[in-house]
């Protein structure tokens, strides 16, 4: 894989992580009546602050990749036909109305329809994203997969993240606030199933209509990879049941802490090799041939 794809890759997962766990932090939310005791504010408030510092964190990795940073603002111009200005423009909408919903959070003023609005912005980040490689000349990234694998890891981070947050929260854990885990857990393994489904299917696809970089890429992800695959989807499964036994198991909150970094540890590097597998089996068309 190409050296200037590293800044890519961490700013896709990190902003992924920073929209997918804000989302499911404003689903929790929008459960706050019905769990009762303010509960769902309260699980979920260090995981609200948590999302701003992560999506900066992918601004800056974003930066790394123009080489002239102070140019960013002019990626701004083609909003009519460039999917990189519209990712830089819902990324920016989502930080900013982060920065708003944090604040009214803050003064115990949380604001649920300004929180929807801006998920809807996530999603619409997300969908940004994955649309400037699926309008490349790379056939590993034209297809539908793309959007399955940017919008499950997504969901796989928002899921571990909060099922971490109800887990590392000292509110007492209700009933119902187990059940909100347990939930959220099946969404997170949905998500990797889709994956999984889809994975032969998507293959198939590139050997067949792929043309000549199509077959390379195939050739990469049913053998140089082929290991990594197996050992990036063990890691993220692995990780999200790991956060779900620990609902099961009373353990002191020290112990509790250990099992969720580790068990998040496992979800990142299982992403990260996903990821990492994204952009390396990327063969433009003309290579090759």
């Amino acid at each position: 894989m190409f050296s200037e794809e590293w800044p890519l890759l961490t700013f896709t997962l990190l902003a992924q992580l920073a929209v997918g766990s804000y989302i499911f932090f404003v689903i929790i939310r929008s459960l706050n009546k019905k769990l009762g005791m303010n509960l769902g504010i309260n699980v979920t408030k260090r995981g609200i602050f948590f999302v701003g510092p992560v999506m900066v964190l992918a601004f800056i990795c974003a930066v790394f990749h123009l080489g002239t940073p102070l140019g960013a603002p002019r990626s701004l111009l083609h909003l009519g036909s460039s999917w990189l200005s519209r990712e830089i423009l819902f990324s920016g909408a989502f930080l900013i109305l982060w920065i708003f919903s944090y604040y009214l959070d803050r003064k115990d003023a949380w604001n649920q329809t300004i929180g929807w609005i801006t998920s809807l912005v996530g999603i619409g980040d997300i969908y940004s994203m994955a649309s400037i490689y699926a309008n490349s000349i790379r056939p590993a990234w034209t297809d539908v997969n793309t959007y399955i694998a940017f919008y499950g890891t997504t969901i796989v981070f928002g899921a571990a993240a909060s099922m971490a947050a109800i887990l590392l929260s000292k509110v007492e854990k209700t009933e119902g606030l187990m059940s909100i885990a347990k939930r959220i857990g099946l969404v997170g393994l949905a998500a990797i199933v889709l994956q999984l489904i889809y994975l032969p299917v998507y293959v198939a696809g590139l050997s067949v209509h792929g043309g000549t970089a199509g077959v390379e890429s195939a050739s990469l992800l049913t053998g140089n990879y082929a290991v990594t695959i197996l050992f990036r989807w063990i890691l993220s499964i692995a990780g999200l049941a790991i956060i779900g036994s620990a609902f099961y198991r009373k353990v002191s909150p020290k112990t509790q802490s250990t099992i969720w970094y580790a068990a998040l540890t496992l979800v990142l590097v299982g992403e990260f090799l996903g990821r990492y597998i994204f952009y390396g089996t990327g063969i433009s068309i003309g290579i090759g041939s």
